[in-house]
């Protein structure tokens, strides 16, 4: 198991129900190591997050032991986690398109996904 510990934050206006929904839907995927009123800990590592998009005042994006998780705080449906065994795969979980190019995006910048060399003899030959 990863010895890392990662935080998810709880808006400040969290309701007991979002906090059982984040606890729960994370404690799926990762061990929980524990909880404050306004942030859960598990065990993983965080490797990006997104600002307001669509409804989703924010997003957060970990790398576990076996794959990796987003959690999010939706304005509307309150907290929402999705899982993927590839980093890829992630944001298929969400329906919205700007969301998950908005998740694919922070994944390219952190160089998660898209990094993969070049095949030999892929490159066009410099003139």
């Amino acid at each position: 198991m990863t010895s890392e510990v990662a935080e998810f934050p709880l808006p400040a206006d969290v309701t007991d129900d979002e906090r059982a929904t984040a606890k729960r839907e994370i404690g799926k995927y990762a061990e929980i190591l524990g909880e404050e009123p306004r942030v859960i800990r598990f065990a993983g590592r965080k490797i990006g997050q997104t600002g307001p998009v669509w409804h989703l005042q924010y997003t957060r994006v970990y790398a576990l032991e076996k794959g990796y998780l987003v959690a999010a705080h939706d304005l509307h449906e309150g907290i929402k986690v999705a899982f993927a065994d590839k980093p890829e795969r992630l944001s298929e979980a969400f329906d919205n398109e700007l969301v998950r190019e908005f998740i694919d995006d922070e994944m390219r910048y952190r160089k998660i996904i898209g990094n993969e060399p070049e095949a030999a003899g892929s490159r066009p030959e410099p003139k």
